[in-house]
């Protein structure tokens, strides 16, 4: 790579709305932005939740077509900007958007990383699936959050785990609401079904008739939101809405509980880790066993099998957290050697460089 010469870095994702993927692609464009040009190429810019650096060039290319058309036109579009732009490595995020990616940095001669953040089974269309097994293994690099997930990408030469850069300030200033809701559980995400939240709640209801003291703290919204506020009536339970930084939220709460019914690598179990506060999660595909440590000499969260009894277990070990909840504190630094913004900024930093020397075939 030639220092002299700053380097353009497309970045491709759908949206900037409330999400994982789309945080990620937001802090890499932000902490790259001081070493590249970085362009941000969007579908539409509606719903935009996370700020950006203002270094970061946002191009939208939207179509109103829709299906196969729609996204024909968007690889054009793509090829066309990246040539226009003069790009000289695309970074991707979600698997539709990576295989329009591949296919336009395939017909720009430039290299491509694409990154997955959900399960490789999320991919529920078969004409998708086909289409990830033929453009995939012609990315100069894919990356999945989990050890698990890798072993899917047999296919694939260059496949690698990239866990989530998680950046989060442990000691942010607290509102005094959070006060009034001390002990609180916290649980957050998007209100859908495979999140689980009904289950959480229905664990908790358990729960709390051996610990009415708690309340249960949900951050996020969704289309099951009202049925959950309605699920809901009766116990300690505060729905908070979309929540732009939970930290002071982790930092307070005596633990935070997860119960999705799949997950890939889920940053709010990092987060709150990073924050110093234990988790409790469902033992789910793929993520949260990656990330909880509960072996014999050394813990820092429960996990909790998914089986036909997995909401009273659930509400059990919510009874064990908050029962011995020192136990798991002690252990909750082990997540800063692993999933830190730090660590994982400089794993991002070799890979890019790495991708940039490689030519592409």
């Amino acid at each position: 790579m030639n220092p002299t010469k700053q380097k353009t870095l497309a970045i491709v994702i759908s949206s900037l709305r409330m999400g994982g993927a789309e945080r990620v692609a937001s802090f890499v464009a932000n902490e790259l932005a001081s070493q590249y040009r970085i362009v941000l190429f969007v579908w539409n810019e509606k719903e935009r939740f996370y700020p950006l650096n203002s270094n970061v060039e946002i191009r939208i290319l939207a179509t109103k077509n829709r299906g196969v058309l729609g996204n024909t036109l968007r690889i054009f579009k793509l090829w066309r900007a990246f040539k226009s732009e003069k790009v000289d490595l695309s970074i991707s995020f979600i698997h539709q958007t990576n295989i329009l990616s591949i296919f336009a940095s395939k017909m720009a001669r430039i290299p491509c990383i694409a990154t997955e953040h959900s399960i490789f089974s999320a991919l529920d269309s078969k004409f998708w699936r086909i289409l990830r097994y033929l453009t995939y293994p012609l990315a100069s690099c894919i990356t999945t959050l989990t050890q698990q997930d890798l072993k899917h990408y047999h296919f694939v030469k260059n496949a690698y785990v990239l866990p989530n850069p998680v950046e989060i300030d442990c000691n942010p200033h607290t509102p005094p609401i959070l006060e009034s809701y001390r002990p609180y559980i916290l649980s957050a995400g998007r209100m859908i079904s495979s999140k689980g939240f009904d289950e959480l709640i229905e664990a908790f209801r358990i729960f709390s008739a051996e610990f009415p003291q708690y309340s249960l703290l949900l951050a996020g919204d969704g289309i099951q939101r009202q049925a959950l506020e309605e699920q809901a009536k009766g116990l300690k339970c505060k729905f908070l809405g979309k929540i732009e930084s939970l930290a002071p939220y982790y930092a307070k709460a005596e633990f935070f509980s997860l119960a999705s019914h799949r997950e890939a690598l889920s940053n709010v179990l990092i987060e709150s880790l990073l924050c110093g506060t234990p988790v409790v999660s469902y033992d789910c595909p793929y993520g949260p066993k990656e990330i909880i440590t509960c072996d014999g000499t050394t813990h820092n969260g429960i996990l909790v099998k998914m089986d036909a009894k997995r909401v009273e277990s659930l509400a059990a070990a919510f009874v064990e957290m908050a029962q011995n909840k020192k136990d798991y504190v002690k252990n909750t630094t082990l997540a800063y050697e692993r999933f830190s913004s730090k660590v994982v900024l400089e794993k991002w930093q070799q890979l890019i460089l790495d991708c940039l020397n490689k030519t592409p075939t």
